[in-house]
């Protein structure tokens, strides 16, 4: 049932079922369609068909949009194939008109840029939802102290709300990444052909407005041989996973031993005999797909790296990876932003490990220096402290062991234990991005205002495509003789 031409047998059931793409193609199904609208309307308007095998071939694809993707015979290669061949038993001989100055290759080109122009904004419109709640945690814990980290050791006292900022901003550059592909992603193949254009008026232009694209790709063997706005995409779900991967391993560690936070329910799940068990089954799972998807954009690469120009049927297996790695994440970020927005986070427990490991070392080695002190020796002496044990010491301990290096740096009691606790030494950290308390609300007050112009910037692409598509069905339904 396949289109075969030249050759005589159908093909072999094993083969055949090796090389549809049946299986995963509903996912392009709803662009497909659009895209034969579009390409229909502009053979009509170029006076390549007559508007009567327009409007037939129009109305045929409007029924089949109708009945869905269900109800195509899956005994096709694709749904190009598939819907055509529909398109043909509704509306007879003009139906075979449809496929006029097209090739499949420049069809599934422009199905998988429209697949992935959406799954795209979709992603942005997470983000921005993800962005806004670690705001708003920040907001709501901005002045709960925490313990930081190196090398997984406690290195010094944090802010709870520095830590969300911090989530905020690698998220932000996922989002920016995102963006930056649109721009790439959103521009329309269709009309390019097999490789080489068409000897038949085409207007691509056209096309590329009424499926709301920003442009055309010019070259036409470019246009539909190149899988580099393919691999974008995969590869900015890609980093924005790691970026989640990252957040939930912290996640598993403060649930656990640290006792941070406490989880939801409705994201955590409990054991199978261990009944006082509650499981980061949730933040696990997003961690593992980071690590699935990294693979899939590797597969898609391994695939690319010596593809010939122009067309080859290799392409397909690269749709299958671009289809789960977008709808994954898209997932993903839905769910994880659910689950942080719901978290609990112990501000008690939190407090209690704030000066663990002697975690103010810093700070008294940076007394010292303002005392006169060159910093290696003083990083030097509060090492001596930290060696021997003494990370509370006493301002004649701190004296004595001075001594021992040269030096005597007159610190007294009082402003020894203003050095060492973990509040002061927060607000001390003024410099740019640092824990200040004006340095955390002017970072979440700027953030928020990028936000609101985030959320115009995606509304504006949803509405130009929705434009698009307003003025597209209204074309169709102008051929059918209906009223707008």
């Amino acid at each position: 049932m396949t289109v075969r031409s030249r050759l005589e047998r159908d093909m072999d059931e094993n083969a055949l079922k090796l090389t549809s793409s049946m299986d995963f193609d509903e996912h392009i199904f709803h662009y497909d369609i659009i895209v034969d609208y579009a390409h229909v309307i502009m053979l009509e308007k170029q006076g390549i068909i007559s508007r009567e095998s327009a409007r037939k071939i129009l109305k045929a694809l409007r029924k089949i949009e109708h009945e869905g993707f269900e109800s195509l015979s899956k005994k096709f290669e694709d749904v190009h194939e598939a819907i055509e061949a529909r398109v043909i038993e509704i509306a007879g001989g003009d139906g075979k008109r449809m496929h006029t100055a097209r090739s499949r290759n420049d069809e599934i080109a422009t199905c998988l840029r429209l697949f992935s122009r959406d799954r795209i904004i979709d992603i942005l419109a997470e983000i921005l939802n993800l962005r806004s709640v670690l705001l708003k945690k920040a907001s709501e814990y901005r002045n709960a102290v925490m313990p930081g980290f190196t090398h997984l050791q406690y290195a010094q006292p944090t802010k709870l709300s520095h830590h969300m900022i911090a989530w905020h901003d690698m998220i932000w550059r996922d989002f920016e990444r995102f963006v930056n592909a649109y721009s790439r992603v959103n521009l329309s193949p269709l009309g390019s052909s097999a490789f080489s254009g068409t000897s038949f008026p085409v207007d691509r232009e056209f096309t590329a407005e009424l499926l709301g694209f920003g442009g055309i790709v010019e070259n036409s063997m470019d246009a539909v041989s190149s899988r580099d706005f393919l691999i974008e995409c995969v590869f900015a779900c890609s980093s924005l996973m790691l970026s989640f991967s990252r957040i939930c391993e912290e996640i598993i560690l403060w649930a656990s031993e640290f006792g941070f936070v406490e989880l939801p329910d409705e994201f955590a799940s409990s054991s199978s005999i261990m009944p006082q068990k509650k499981n980061p089954d949730v933040a696990e799972i997003i961690r593992a797909k980071a690590g699935r998807i990294v693979g899939m954009l590797t597969s898609a690469m391994t695939i690319y790296k010596a593809m010939p120009f122009a067309y080859n049927r290799d392409f397909q297996e690269m749709n299958r990876v671009l289809f789960d790695v977008m709808n994954e994440t898209l997932l993903s970020c839905r769910v994880l932003t659910g689950m942080i927005e719901k978290i609990e986070f112990n501000r008690d427990a939190m407090r209690e490990k704030a000066g663990k490991g002697f975690s103010t070392a810093t700070d008294l080695a940076n007394l010292l220096v303002v005392k006169g002190v060159p910093f290696r020796t003083a990083h030097r002496i509060v090492g001596d402290l930290a060696k021997a044990g003494n990370h509370i010491p006493s301002a004649e301990k701190l004296k004595e062991v001075c001594m021992k290096h040269g030096v005597d740096a007159g610190i007294d009691e009082e402003e020894l234990k203003r050095a060492m606790l973990p509040e002061l030494s927060l607000e001390r950290k003024t410099s740019p991005g640092g824990t200040s308390d004006e340095n955390i609300r002017r970072m979440i007050e700027s953030r928020a205002g990028a936000i609101r112009d985030d959320e115009n910037r995606v509304a504006e692409m949803k509405k130009k495509i929705n434009e698009a598509m307003e003025r597209l069905y209204e074309m169709v339904k102008r051929y059918e003789g209906q009223k707008g």
